[in-house]
Order: structure tokens, then C-alpha cells, then sequence
């Protein structure tokens, strides 16, 4: 990894700590950059020890209960205190790409019911406009995967049903079993296509995250930079 973007990445892991420490149950995404909160709350565990966390993926689980943190399963909690997790692209308004780690639904899920939310990114997931990088992710029924795909194709989002590159088989599958249909949209308005795309049946989810963000936190190698809703 790049030495440059590593350090971007852990200093807006270790500023997001700040936002944990007087919280009682602590909701975390997925992707590099929670990797690297994960290995900052890891430094402050005994401190930590008698938190409570909720992952937003298996893969966040692991990692948490590795390190020696109780995890909780989502169906046992009302409310999460501050949700912290990264983002694929975050514009100045604060709306975001995510779900390049096939976690969406879950995390728009904790994003939603968490009282703080609070989005750590490094310094090259800053766009002018959404989709400049990262095509937009939409969790798909498995039994829609075809009709879903062909309603995109036809209103020119160039989908994409995404596939996994190593391990198993066929189509990437979501946390919550869906299908991952990956779009990408010339000239769109965020939240239009937000609600366009959570119209058509067999969505489950998609990937734009439309004024879900309290706080965006971007790190540098020497500094970081607060945005706030």
C-alpha cells in the first residue's frame, strides 16, 4: 500500500476515536480505512473494553472480536450511540458512494438507526461529483438479478453485475444474500437517482448514501480536514 495514502488513512482513524470514547454502543462499517480504526481501537482496548459494537459485515465481526471487542448481533439493539465507517467517494455536500466492499444494506442500515454518524476517509475519496471514480453499487434479489439488470441497461446506467475476481465462483453476493449490480450514470442528481433506483422491485439497497453523513473526517498524511453537515 501506498506509504503516502496509509498514513491519510490512519490519521482520520485516529481522529474519529474522539467520537467513540463517551458512547456505549458503537456501530463500524467495512473497508481499508475501518481496517485502520479497528487497529486504533485495538491501541486503546482496555480503555474500550466495556464498549459495545455492532458490524456492519462478517468481515468487520472477525476483526472486532479479534481484537478482543464484544460485538453484538444487529437484531439485539434498539439504537447505535456513533456509527463509524469509510466511504468509495464523498462529495462536498457530504453524499457518498459506498458498498465497494458488497456491505451496503447492512451499513445504510446502522448508518440510519445510529444517532452520530461519522465517515472517515482518506484525501483521494474527495470528488467534485459522485461516480467521477466508483461506480454506484445496488443490492439485487437474487430471483430480479436479470430483470433489474435489463430496466438499467434500457435507461443507460451501463450496469454491470459484479463478480468476484478471486475465491468463489460467480456473481459477488451481499451480506444480506442480494446480488451486487454495479452502475455507471453519465449526468445524474444524487438523490433523484436514489429514489428512482429504490422504486424499481427486487432493490434491496443502493450504494448512495443522500444526507445520512453528520461528519466526514478526510485525512492527509500530515493533517485532516472536518467536514460537517
Amino acid at each position: 500500500m501506498d506509504s503516502t495514502l496509509d498514513r491519510a488513512r490512519a490519521n482520520a482513524a485516529k481522529k474519529a476515536l474522539e467520537h467513540v470514547l463517551e458512547a456505549e454502543v458503537i456501530g463500524v462499517g467495512t473497508g481499508s480505512t475501518v481496517e485502520k480504526f479497528i487497529e486504533v481501537l485495538s491501541s486503546r482496548r482496555e480503555e474500550l473494553r466495556d464498549k459495545l459494537f455492532v458490524a456492519s459485515s462478517i468481515d468487520t465481526m472477525v476483526k472486532l472480536k479479534r481484537a478482543g471487542f464484544k460485538v453484538l448481533h444487529t437484531s439485539t439493539i434498539e439504537q447505535i450511540d456513533v456509527y463509524i465507517d469509510g466511504a468509495d467517494e464523498v462529495d462536498r455536500e457530504l453524499n457518498m458512494i459506498k458498498g465497494g466492499g458488497a456491505a451496503l444494506t447492512m451499513e445504510k442500515l446502522l448508518t440510519f438507526f445510529s444517532r452520530k454518524r461519522v465517515f472517515i476517509v482518506d484525501y483521494t475519496k474527495l470528488v467534485k461529483n459522485l461516480c467521477e471514480k466508483h461506480p454506484i453499487p445496488i443490492d439485487v434479489l437474487p430471483e430480479a438479478v436479470l430483470m433489474v439488470y435489463n430496466y438499467l441497461d434500457s435507461r443507460g446506467y451501463n450496469p454491470v453485475i459484479r463478480y468476484s475476481v478471486r475465491g468463489k465462483y460467480g456473481p459477488v453476493v451481499s451480506d444480506v444474500g442480494g446480488v451486487i449490480i454495479d452502475i455507471k450514470p453519465r449526468l445524474f442528481n444524487p438523490a433523484e437517482l436514489e429514489r428512482e433506483l429504490k422504486s424499481i422491485p427486487g432493490v434491496i439497497e443502493t450504494g448512495l448514501f443522500i444526507g445520512l453523513a453528520d461528519r466526514v473526517i478526510v485525512g492527509y498524511e500530515d493533517r485532516v480536514e472536518e467536514l460537517i453537515k
